[in-house]
């Protein structure tokens, strides 16, 4: 059966086949880190009240940040060339140029915010929150941009994918 949105084979787009199974590995992965992340920054209100609970259960919620967030930002990186050229190129700049924008605010926050996961995930190693407690409002800090910027990312790329998705 031919694709009839398969590009021709002379602008053939970076991994254009595999679309679909990124998509889902992309999702899969937003919903394992929505979920650590939000976990994380709920428990980060008892370290600021310097109740130092469940210390291990929260340095494996940074841990799982910090992977997801790497294998999810991926995955939307090789899922790219598609969106840009079969979402954003042929429709979304013609007919729906503000959400080709939700679109860009949305990566431009995920890019910055992978410095800020990654320091979670790399903290979660080495902080011991009942002796450095100067740290642990940093900590905190930190998990909030994380859980904020993933939960925004979540649902502005749900409302982009409902105008126009890869298909």
């Amino acid at each position: 059966m031919i694709d009839p949105c398969a590009p021709p084979e002379t602008e053939a787009v970076f991994l254009y086949g595999a679309r679909r199974l990124l998509m889902v590995l992309h999702a899969a992965g937003s919903i394992v880190l929505v979920g650590a992340a939000t976990h994380h920054a709920l428990t980060m209100r008892h370290y600021l009240r310097e109740r130092f609970i469940r210390v291990a259960t929260e340095k494996t919620w940074a841990k799982v940040v910090a992977v997801a967030y790497v294998f999810t930002f991926a995955v939307g990186a090789l899922l790219y060339p598609t969106y840009r050229y079969h979402v954003r190129g042929i429709y979304l700049d013609r007919y729906a140029p503000l959400y080709a924008g939700l679109f860009d605010v949305k990566e431009v926050y995920a890019s910055l915010t992978l410095v800020v996961a990654l320091g979670l995930g790399a903290l979660a190693f080495t902080l011991r929150p009942a002796e450095e407690r100067w740290l642990v409002r940093i900590y905190a800090v930190m998990s909030f941009i994380v859980c904020g910027v993933v939960w925004l990312n979540v649902t502005l790329g749900l409302i982009v994918a409902s105008v126009r998705g890869i298909g």
